[in-house]
């Protein structure tokens, strides 16, 4: 067998268990690294910056994420609270805060 024209396969046997061999180690590095990837992305904190409008308070603004990330509305307005450095539930219009999505 002729490879390219540039290259004689003299013996058939060993060039199938050269190919196996190397799909096998290309096949195991790919998998190896998606999993890898798979496993630190979720570890990425992502949040949603919202601008606090007139009459907004912590729990309305939980409220309405709570129901997305099916939790609990205390848990979640403890989070933002924690997120934002705000101590006494005291949110202004015009603040910029942000809701955690994925907290656990």
């Amino acid at each position: 067998m002729i490879i390219l024209n540039r290259y004689k396969v003299t013996d058939l046997k060993k060039f199938k268990r050269f190919m196996f061999i190397s799909i096998l180690f290309v096949s195991i590095l790919v998998f190896a690294s998606m999993t890898t990837l798979n496993a630190y992305s979720k570890d990425i904190p992502k949040y949603n910056y919202i601008t606090v409008e007139e009459g907004d308070t912590l729990w309305t603004i939980a409220s309405n994420y709570a129901e997305k990330r099916n939790t609990d509305i205390r848990k979640l307005v403890y989070e933002i609270s924690y997120e934002n450095n705000i101590y006494n539930a005291s949110i202004y219009p015009g603040d910029v805060i942000r809701v955690p999505m994925n907290a656990e």
